[in-house]
């Protein structure tokens, strides 16, 4: 099924990755945050390796979560791929995500010239 939404664009020496979720072979990883969140960042890092990027260039983030009660565990699988000088961020409770997820993230990167 083709979706509507570009997975990244590039304008100037910004780039703009479409939310992730915790995907793996199609389907969610588990029910579990973490796991969620380090497959979410995973499918980001992928994306960006593709571009000749990586975490490292990311300098916003922006985070979506089902539940509030899931944001110190996100923060804990959050911590394991981005270190100081840490991207922006911006954490955000929803109703739903896409597929059952409970966490999206969005990012944007910064080409170094």
């Amino acid at each position: 099924m083709s979706l509507p939404f570009s997975p990244i664009r590039i304008s100037g020496n910004l780039v703009f990755l479409s939310g992730q979720i915790g995907l793996k072979d199609g389907k969610l990883i588990s029910d579990d945050i973490q796991e969620q969140t380090a497959q979410a960042i995973e499918n980001v890092s992928a994306i960006l390796k593709d571009n000749n990027l990586t975490l490292n260039d990311v300098i916003d983030v922006t985070a979506f979560l089902i539940d509030q009660e899931d944001y110190s565990p996100f923060n804990e699988a959050y911590t394991k791929y981005f270190s100081d000088p840490f991207p922006t961020r911006t954490a955000v409770t929803v109703k739903s995500l896409p597929l059952g997820a409970k966490v999206e993230i969005k990012i944007i990167a910064q080409i170094k010239v």
